[in-house]
């Protein structure tokens, strides 16, 4: 059988592919020489370290100065005692120390604890009592306890409210020797009675008491009237 035109063609161009001559490779590309690598830097020497500076020698201290001795203090010159006869502008009674307060109250509880278990009658704990107080106005106190005694020879004494009292029956009067400036006296009217018309010896204005004051052995000779007036009266208005 005749081949047809479109297998004819086929296989010229089979045959025309297989005749063509084979195409030469293209030569390969020669490769460039490697770089030469750049010689490493070398490293710059180290500083060396500057030498250290010496310290300065240290300053020796100044010796400490030695103190002086201290000063002895002068002996204290003791105050002589008050004449009883000073006016009462030239004696000064000296300052209410607590050291002079309670020696003031340690002698007068010996006074009282000392005769309370034997006296015979109060006039003797009172005169214990006075004999060891310590007031800058005991003379001038002991002057006030006469007054009174004699202007009112029905009142006896004791020791009542830690210090010398006078009583019948009530409680008339009583000293206060924690008052050092002068001597203090309270004076006692149970009922208010008897408290008016005394002249300047009485002061203050309390409900059922006064109290009289007494600056110097003048002031109670100068008061002395005017203390036995209101003894004598005190005694006629609890008696009658």
């Amino acid at each position: 059988m005749a081949k047809s035109r479109a297998e004819r063609t086929g296989s010229t161009k089979k045959q025309n592919a297989k005749k063509a001559p084979a195409k030469k490779k293209a030569p390969a590309k020669k490769k460039a020489p490697a770089k030469t690598k750049a010689p490493a830097k070398t490293k710059a020497p180290a500083k060396t370290k500057a030498p250290a500076k010496t310290k300065a020698p240290a300053e020796k201290k100044a010796p400490a100065k030695k103190k002086a001795p201290a000063k002895k203090k002068a002996p204290v010159e003791k105050a002589a005692a008050p004449s009883p006869n000073t006016p009462p502008a030239a004696r000064k009674s000296p300052p209410a120390t607590l050291s002079r307060v309670a020696r003031s109250t340690l002698a007068q509880k010996r006074a009282i604890q000392g005769t309370l278990g034997h006296a015979a009658s109060g006039k003797d704990v009172v005169d214990s009592y006075m004999r060891d107080v310590d007031h800058p106005f005991k003379a001038e106190m002991e002057a006030v306890r006469q007054i009174i005694l004699a202007a009112g020879p029905q009142l006896a004494e004791r020791i009542k409210w830690n210090a010398p009292s006078f009583y019948f029956n009530e409680d008339f009067a009583a000293f206060n020797p924690r008052t050092s400036e002068f001597v203090h006296l309270i004076v006692l009217f149970p009922g208010g009675q008897g408290m008016d018309d005394h002249g300047d010896l009485l002061e203050g204005m309390h409900k059922d008491r006064r109290e009289a004051k007494f600056h110097s052995m003048e002031d109670v000779q100068a008061k002395k009237a005017a203390l036995e007036r209101l003894v004598r009266t005190w005694l006629e208005l609890r008696t009658g």
